[in-house]
């Protein structure tokens, strides 16, 4: 039996809330568990595309983004980003023959000057699947106490907390 975790950019109590909840059912169990990010699943709507680098894209508002970059293979090519857009596009020039993926990429697409785009935005649970399998035939598991969040900038609360010293 496998069980894989989602780890969803999203709500930061989401998140812990499932983490533990799959923490809980791999150590009842004695499982493994495959982490997949919600860019890494979007990366897979890109199967039939012809391209060199996948550029995934979630819009964080504010001209923010959640970026992934993957070869063609759907392997990650760089650490994940939470920054400006206009950041996100100075990281890119050393790439060519992108394809962009992600509501990101659809409310970005004008300063992107994308002509490699997909129609297809949102993160299917068959491509968390695939993704999951790739790891798994590649023995990439994790066991239920070394599965951790992925957040990508800190809480607002804590971003404020900063703020304020």
């Amino acid at each position: 039996m496998l069980l894989h975790a989602i780890l969803v950019l999203g709500s930061f109590t989401g998140i812990r809330i499932g983490i533990s909840s799959v923490k809980a059912i791999a150590e009842s169990l004695n499982i493994p568990v495959i982490d997949v990010s919600s860019l890494e699943a979007l990366a897979y709507n890109t199967q039939n595309i012809d391209c060199k680098t996948i550029c995934s894209l979630i819009d964080a508002r504010n001209n923010q983004v959640y970026c992934g970059i993957f070869d063609n293979n759907y392997n990650l090519l760089e650490d994940y980003l939470a920054d400006d857009i206009n950041n996100v596009l100075e990281v890119l020039t050393k790439y060519e023959n992108i394809v962009f993926v992600g509501d990101g990429a659809v409310f970005h697409k004008d300063l992107l000057n994308i002509q490699n785009f997909t129609y297809d935005n949102f993160i299917h649970s068959k491509n968390i699947a695939k993704c999951a399998y790739k790891k798994f035939k590649n023995n990439n598991t994790k066991t239920a106490d070394t599965i951790t969040p992925l957040y990508l900038r800190k809480s607002q609360a804590e971003r404020m907390k900063q703020k304020n010293g």
